[in-house]
């Protein structure tokens, strides 16, 4: 089958054509593959807040999401209406403000466990660190359990679907529902990770000693009358919130030491800042860091973990002037929208002096955002921007990082915006 033009060009690099199509077409634009599947992009702060914040109700996560998180079930990621409520109800007292002390404590225990095990000037694989260390943390903080004996599973897990949801994107969805079981081993990954996690579950319901963490409090709610919880649905939430919060932060992070690296003055003035602490960071250290909140800023503008959204209309509607069918297919990139050189002045540099609180108030809402808008904004945000700066802070202190591969690194749009190829990094103990 001979493929249409823009299916090509998307299929060979959907980052630079999402920023293309932003740069070139009006606010909302559709484009239709030879396939017949039309899309339609937005490309405006005031129609991504109109979908994500004023009609997010008249809207539901797309084919494209499901597809793309379709390993994590009827996880609050997915699900839609009163029971995604009911998840977010049951879910967010976990990641309240007063909750992030102690997690504080466990992300900065971990991290300088992690460093004990670098030696002065090897190299290192810096994105497996970061994956294996939020990996740890948000198996702590969330259900109380050492993911080292699971580690290899979990690693197993997420290779696969970066695989899978890689092929997605470069085939744009030209596969069917996403399947896991490609093969026999991907069949064995996802049995072994849909057992781990019940194994988990059914060891914490045996000891009956619940305590005060994510995993406590649904199994608590499992009683409660009016809720709806089952065994199933409760392996669901947990798979979320581990892949979900694993992935994210540790591409912030890797993307955020790539910068780094890359923008020697801003490492250093970074650096002099976490130094002026005078010790190691903990919770209350992080809101000394002004600076380090701007390249956080600057980090997830450039390279968003999350790189694009799907939504469909529930019922035929207008928007932007364009009169929409029901279950209409809607792409939102932030990888685009963070590139818009009508909000962002230099939109391709580096530049976390840029977030001062004058520029965020002249900033549309709607321009940002990396964690997502409205309803549906991300239930771990406090707790992932924690986690990224004690991290960042900490390692900071104690080595330097220096990139030990040729650049520039290619980004990888797969579920998230992965480091292709990875990121090893020459890691110098500081005097």
């Amino acid at each position: 089958m001979t493929l249409d033009p823009t299916e090509l060009e998307l299929r060979q690099d959907p980052l630079a054509f999402f920023v293309h199509l932003s740069r070139t077409s009006p606010d909302i634009t559709t484009f239709r593959f030879a396939s017949g599947k039309e899309i339609v992009f937005l490309n405006h702060p005031d129609l991504i807040r109109e979908v994500l914040i004023e009609r997010a109700e008249a809207f539901h996560k797309s084919d494209l999401t499901r597809a793309f998180a379709g390993g994590m079930g009827n996880g609050i990621l997915l699900s839609e209406g009163e029971f995604w409520k009911q998840q977010v109800r049951l879910m967010r007292p976990a990641f309240h403000y007063k909750r992030l002390q102690g997690y504080a404590e466990v992300m900065s225990r971990f991290t300088q466990e992690m460093l004990s095990h670098w030696q002065n000037s090897e190299i290192r694989r810096i994105d497996e660190d970061m994956n294996a260390l939020t990996l740890r943390v948000v198996a702590k903080c969330m259900f109380d359990v050492e993911a080292g004996e699971d580690r290899e599973i979990m690693h197993r897990a997420i290779m696969l679907g970066q695989k899978v949801v890689g092929q997605m994107v470069y085939g744009w969805l030209n596969l069917p529902d996403w399947h896991p079981a490609m093969n026999r081993d991907g069949i064995r990954v996802v049995r072994a990770l849909n057992e781990m996690v019940s194994r988990h579950i059914a060891y914490r319901r045996e000891r009956g000693d619940l305590g005060d963490d994510l995993l406590s409090m649904l199994l608590e709610a499992q009683g409660q009358p009016g809720v709806e919880l089952s065994d199933r649905q409760l392996r669901d939430e947990v798979l979320t919130v581990i892949t979900a919060g694993l992935e994210t932060t540790a591409n912030a992070l890797i993307w955020t030491w790539y910068l780094l690296d890359q923008n020697p003055a801003v490492k250093a003035r970074l650096k002099a800042e976490v130094d002026s602490l005078g010790k190691l960071p903990g919770f209350e250290d992080v809101q000394r860091l002004p600076y380090l909140d701007q390249v956080f800023k600057e980090s997830l503008r450039l390279y968003p973990p999350v790189w694009i959204i799907g939504r469909e209309n529930v019922e035929a509607l207008e928007l932007g002037g364009m009169r929409l069918p029901p279950k209409t297919q809607i792409v939102m990139s932030q990888w685009a929208a963070h590139r818009d050189p009508r909000f962002f002045e230099h939109p391709d540099e580096f530049r976390p002096e840029r977030w001062t609180p004058e520029f965020e108030k002249s900033l549309p809402r709607g321009a940002y955002f990396p964690f997502s808008l409205g309803p549906r904004v991300c239930t771990g945000q406090g707790f992932a921007t924690l986690e990224y700066k004690l991290i960042v802070a900490t390692v900071l202190q104690k080595f330097d990082l220096e990139l030990a591969r040729p650049a520039p690194v290619r980004p990888e749009p797969n579920f998230t915006l992965c480091a292709h190829g990875g990121l090893p990094m020459r890691v110098r103990r500081r005097k």
